[in-house]
């Protein structure tokens, strides 16, 4: 394979593509990214690093159980697509409740779509989409 053949630093972006990856490439490569700032670069480290990490899963695992620093460091590198995560998660929790309320009502109180979203004060603008779900 091409990668095999890449030595030195100058190519270590390359090697931590590859589905063979060492160790302490990886390791370089996290502590490099970590110090990147600017938005368009990170943007490519953060591509290269869900590339290598989805090819190299057992080798991450590895370093997340031993190493707190290098850990710290990857999370601190997927920060954002963490958080991105969590307030999708949280979007979609809220709206799976608000339409399983809609449905207790329209159940119980034998209210109709509109009047329970009416009584719950849900936002015209919104209430379509819930009306879609049911």
């Amino acid at each position: 394979m091409v990668t095999k053949q890449l030595d030195g630093e100058t190519h270590r972006t390359l090697r931590v593509l590859s589905k063979h990856v060492k160790e302490e490439d990886v390791r370089a490569f996290v502590e490099e990214a970590a110090q990147i700032s600017e938005p368009g670069d990170r943007n490519n480290v953060d591509a290269v690093l869900q590339v290598s990490v989805s090819a190299n899963k057992e080798i991450y695992e590895a370093i997340r159980r031993c190493d707190k620093v290098m850990c710290e460091a990857l999370r601190e590198l997927m920060k954002e697509d963490f958080e991105k995560h969590e307030r999708e998660t949280r979007q979609e929790t809220k709206q799976e409740t608000l339409l399983e309320t809609i449905k207790n009502l329209m159940d119980t109180m034998k209210w109709t779509a509109e009047q329970a979203m009416t009584a719950m004060k849900i936002p015209e603008a919104d209430k379509g989409k819930y009306i879609a779900k049911l």
